[in-house]
């Protein structure tokens, strides 16, 4: 199922690079090095965005006329004195992204595995009584939830996790 959505693209002049945000979807925001990574980084925050949404059985809205939106008046940061003036508007600009809902459908679907652990961890984690499921899940996930999705927050915040 593919689909589109206007985004919002504003050079960050401290940082340089793009924070991107989809005004039709709340607290919406990635980012990109430049307009290619940009771009390719929205595609896959809609998708996720609209997997989601559909997973849990959430309305996913009505996509707005690209020709509506302004980058001041639709600017997320308008409001805040300490970000709204850290956007380049010369640079900036608004563009449909779209994406393939498809890929990203069914992410949570369980899959059966086998696998193989020192007898010292089974023992352990049967005393502790441990999902050994869940806790490969989340091991997998705390492994590569700061490299997968760092992407969802603005270049200026990322020195806060460095």
């Amino acid at each position: 199922m593919k689909l589109s959505y206007p985004a919002l693209f504003y050079y960050d002049k401290q940082v340089g690079g793009y924070f991107v945000t989809f005004p039709d979807f709340e607290n919406s925001a990635t980012q990109g090095d430049d307009i290619p990574d940009a771009l390719d980084m929205a595609s896959e925050y809609l998708g996720l965005t609209v997997a989601s949404y559909l997973e849990e059985g959430c309305k996913v809205p009505i996509a707005t006329n690209i020709n509506d939106l302004s980058l001041i008046e639709d600017d997320p940061f308008k409001d805040d004195d300490e970000l709204k003036n850290n956007s380049d508007l010369e640079k900036s600009f608004i563009s449909m992204v779209s994406t393939d809902v498809s890929k990203y459908l069914n992410q949570n679907k369980l899959v059966k595995k086998t696998l193989t652990i020192p007898l010292w961890a089974d023992t352990l984690g049967k005393e502790l009584n441990l999902n050994f499921s869940q806790t490969l899940t989340d091991a997998i996930a705390s492994k590569k939830a700061i490299e997968k999705f760092i992407f969802f927050l603005p270049p200026r915040y990322l020195n806060i996790l460095k």
